[in-house]
C-alpha cells in the first residue's frame, strides 16, 4: 500500500526555496523560508532554515576571526613602522654633524660602521655642507674599530661628494688596525687628506681656514691704477 504525502502549494514553495538559496548565495544571510504551513514538506523547509542558520553563524565567526587578525596585523605593521623610525632616528643621532669653528664641520663617528649607517652619515654631512656653506669638514673615525670594503668605498664617495660641493673632507683617527685593513684590501686613499688625530685635523683645518681668509682679504684689496697720477 503506497503512503500518500500531504503537501500544499509544492511548486510555489520550491520556487521560494530556490529564491531564498539564491539570496543567501548573493550574501543576504538574513533570508529565511519561514513557512507557516504544517505538512509533510515543512520538515524540509525547516531543515534548510537550520542549515542557513549554521552557515550564517560560521561566516560570522570567520568574519570575527578575520577582523581580529587584520587588527593584529595592523598593530604589527604600526610597530614595525615605529621600530624602523626609531632605527632611522638612532642612525641620525649616531651621525651628528657639528660646526665647531668658522667654516669647519666635524663628524665624529663612534662604533661599528655598516653600509646603511655610512650612507646616512654621508647624507648628513653633505646636507650640512650645503646648509652652512662650510668648505672644510673633518670625518673623525677614532672610535671606529674596523672597516670593510663597502664602508671604505662609502668613505671615498663621501670625500668625493664633498669636493663636488666645494668642501675639502679630511679623515682623521685612522687606527693601525684600520690602516692595515685598508692596505690589505688594496683601497687607495692617496687622494684623500688624512690626519693621525682629530687634533692634527683641527690644526690643519684652522691653518687652511686662515689662508683662505688671507686670500679673500688680498682679493678685496684695490690696487691703484698705473695710468693714474
Amino acid at each position: 500500500m503506497k503512503e500518500s504525502f500531504n503537501v500544499k502549494n509544492l511548486k510555489n514553495r520550491i520556487d521560494r526555496i530556490e529564491d531564498i538559496l539564491a539570496s543567501v548565495a548573493a550574501g543576504d544571510m538574513e533570508a529565511r523560508i519561514g513557512s507557516d504551513i504544517e505538512d509533510d514538506f515543512s520538515g524540509i523547509e525547516a531543515a534548510i532554515d537550520l542549515l542557513i542558520n549554521d552557515l550564517t553563524d560560521e561566516l560570522r565567526e570567520r568574519a570575527k576571526v578575520q577582523k581580529e587578525l587584520e587588527s593584529r596585523l595592523s598593530k604589527i605593521q604600526e610597530q614595525q613602522k615605529t621600530i624602523l623610525q626609531q632605527q632611522e632616528d638612532l642612525l641620525e643621532l649616531s651621525s651628528p654633524v657639528s660646526k665647531v669653528w668658522d667654516n669647519i664641520l666635524i663628524l665624529p663617528v663612534i662604533g661599528t660602521l655598516d653600509s646603511q649607517r655610512t650612507q646616512v652619515m654621508m647624507e648628513n654631512l653633505l646636507q650640512k655642507i650645503v646648509d652652512t656653506g662650510c668648505t672644510i669638514s673633518i670625518l673623525d673615525i677614532t672610535g671606529v674599530p674596523t672597516v670593510d670594503t663597502q664602508v671604505a668605498n662609502h668613505l671615498l664617495k663621501t670625500v668625493t661628494a664633498a669636493r663636488l660641493l666645494g668642501a675639502e673632507c679630511i679623515i682623521s683617527g685612522i687606527s693601525p688596525a684600520i690602516a692595515q685593513t685598508i692596505v690589505h684590501l688594496g683601497i687607495d686613499l692617496s687622494a684623500i687628506r688624512t690626519k693621525a688625530t682629530l687634533q692634527d685635523a683641527m690644526i690643519y683645518s684652522m691653518k687652511q681656514n686662515k689662508r683662505s681668509e688671507e686670500v679673500k682679504a688680498l682679493a678685496n684689496i684695490s690696487f691703484p691704477n698705473e695710468n693714474e697720477g
